[in-house]
């Protein structure tokens, strides 16, 4: 099916120009079960560059995200459904093998069992940051927002409760995605904070800068990111 075009602001790179309707979040993270759902997918206009080269991408975080925590109803219906038919196709076998460069052992978790490590792949990381770019167009805050703005990362401890609680809370349907974001005016060179959870249980942080200069400044100060 042809996708419908238009001339407008891409609302990722910010440049005029022949736009599609984009998916902020991945489609492939929504299980067909949703396909009757009420909730209107959020979408931004963005253009073929920013676009392209995307979707190998995109199933990759899926089947990360599939593996990264205890199931729910749509991890279950993914995971039997359109995960495991892309890891019977021919290139399966690649697919499977990048996902297994991201487990450890956890002997601590029983015997024969693995941990996987979503921050060590940086097109996970890179997912994520488009997600929060596309999200912080739809709520009309920082824009346009290159990646190399935006911080990520697994959520390594817990976020103070009294950050989360000035948070202005969301969902992109609550099983799939739900999201909070904290704009900062207090601390220069940082726009805003945000806290993403996958399948109730899978989260990242995020940090969108002025720019890049500022958040370099932050790895200078200790901080990292893959």
């Amino acid at each position: 099916m042809k996708r419908r075009t238009r001339w407008s602001t891409c609302g990722l790179c910010g440049e005029f120009r022949i736009t599609t309707r984009e998916h902020v979040v991945p489609r492939s993270l929504y299980p067909a079960s949703k396909s009757n759902s009420k909730f209107q997918r959020i979408t931004i206009a963005a253009c073929a560059e920013c676009n392209n080269g995307t979707a190998d991408d995109d199933a990759h975080f899926r089947t990360v995200l599939m593996l990264a925590g205890e199931q729910n109803d749509a991890v279950n219906q993914l995971w039997t459904g359109p995960v495991c038919r892309a890891l019977k196709e021919v290139d399966g076998r690649r697919r499977a093998l990048d996902v297994f460069k991201l487990m450890r052992p956890a002997p601590d978790a029983g015997p024969n069992r693995y941990r996987i490590f979503p921050a060590d792949d940086a097109r996970v990381l890179r997912i994520v940051r488009k997600i929060v770019r596309g999200l912080s167009r739809h709520h009309e805050l920082a824009y346009p927002v290159s990646d190399g703005r935006v911080f990520a990362d697994v959520l390594r401890q817990p976020m103070p409760d009294e950050m989360v609680a000035e948070m202005k809370q969301h969902a992109a349907e609550s099983d799939v995605l739900e999201y909070g974001f904290l704009p900062i005016a207090d601390t220069p060179g940082l726009i805003s904070a945000w806290l993403l959870r996958f399948y109730q249980r899978t989260s990242f942080v995020s940090l969108i800068f002025a720019d890049e200069e500022a958040r370099q400044t932050l790895y200078k100060r200790g901080g990292s990111e893959g």
